[in-house]
């Protein structure tokens, strides 16, 4: 499935990067809100699962992809990973998160990704597999008219983010907490960014959101995302 129409503008630009921020699923490592209600071998089960629909979107889009995990470590991992369809062979840029929070790694990434050229870009994590194409469409089209376009989680973070002209300093930002869109957006503005804010549904980071997500996927045609609503039902998480 196409990510786009065939004929939107911006969806045809070279320069127009899709950038998947991520953690590598393995135990005691991340999502330890949910790991405080299941069991740790399905909470690296869910991980994998929900970034396998991060990346069949990647395998959906056509400009550049970028993968980031977190550890220098998992670089040949990710490099592994089925990014993109084997009828659209272009290469997928794998660059590390570094050190530092959130904030200050964004910041560094954006540097790298301003080098190569790639002037537009899209973030989004593993752990939103309830994002629709339709998401990606209003991103696209708010660059055209705006320098950055946030994608707001209904917990108050953000579940895309785009920027056609870079970001503010992002380090100081209350990242994992409910004010983040809301500062982000103020501090886009404070520097002179004109930012477009859209619903962008939500994130998965409690086991009172799998029910949700359950719905959310329920007559989803999408493989990945069928396949992660199998696992909620057999689990009996739905």
């Amino acid at each position: 499935m196409s990510l786009f129409r065939l004929n939107s503008s911006i969806a045809q630009r070279r320069d127009c990067a899709l950038a998947l921020v991520f953690r590598r699923p393995r135990e005691r490592h991340g999502k330890r809100r949910l790991a405080a209600s299941l069991e740790e071998r399905a909470v690296v089960e869910l991980c994998r699962l929900m970034m396998d629909c991060a990346l069949e979107d990647l395998r959906g889009w056509r400009g550049p992809v970028v993968l980031v995990p977190e550890d220098r470590d998992d670089l040949d991992w990710a490099r592994s990973l089925p990014a993109r369809r084997p009828d659209r062979p272009a290469p997928v840029t794998v660059l590390a998160q570094g050190a530092g929070n959130l904030g200050r790694r964004l910041e560094r990434l954006d540097r790298a990704l301003d080098a190569m050229q790639l002037t537009r870009r899209i973030y989004i994590g593993s752990d939103a597999p309830a994002l629709k194409p339709r998401h990606y469409r209003r991103v696209m089209a708010g660059l055209a008219t705006h320098d950055a376009v946030l994608a707001a989680a209904r917990d108050g973070g953000v579940t895309m983010m785009a920027t056609r002209r870079g970001w503010p300093q992002l380090a100081r930002l209350p990242w994992g907490t409910p004010g983040l869109a809301h500062a982000l957006g103020a501090a886009c503005r404070r520097t002179g960014r004109p930012t477009l804010e859209i619903p962008g549904g939500f994130d998965v980071d409690r086991r009172s959101d799998l029910a949700t997500l359950a719905r959310a996927l329920r007559g989803d045609a999408r493989p990945a995302r069928r396949e992660l609503h199998r696992w909620l039902a057999r689990n009996r998480l739905a």
